[in-house]
């Protein structure tokens, strides 16, 4: 079974289903740290160095060790980035019945 049928079995388990709902947004944020990184062709040394902070906390970020991190530490990592930090809050979706 490759990983996509293995994640859409476990996924029909409601309890595994609300838990993967609310990883979403950490892993969410975490991907898109890493991809503009890449994108941009930077190491977590190089991200840290320009944000004036430890590489610990990048591979941290990154890795979703250590929960959410503060709004002024994805800032600096953003500009590090020369990129945008969006932050908001949205309705829910309404679910199908």
């Amino acid at each position: 079974m490759d990983w996509k049928k293995y994640k859409k079995e476990l996924l029909k388990n409601p309890k595994v289903r609300d838990e993967y709902e609310k990883l979403k947004p950490e892993f969410n944020l975490a991907s898109s740290i890493i991809e503009t990184r890449l994108k941009k062709k930077m190491t977590q040394e190089e991200v840290a160095s320009k944000a004036g902070i430890p590489q610990s906390t990048v591979a941290r970020i990154e890795g979703l060790t250590h929960g959410i991190p503060k709004l002024s530490t994805l800032q600096k990592i953003a500009n590090a980035l020369d990129a945008r930090l969006v932050v908001k809050i949205e309705s829910k979706k309404a679910k199908a019945a």
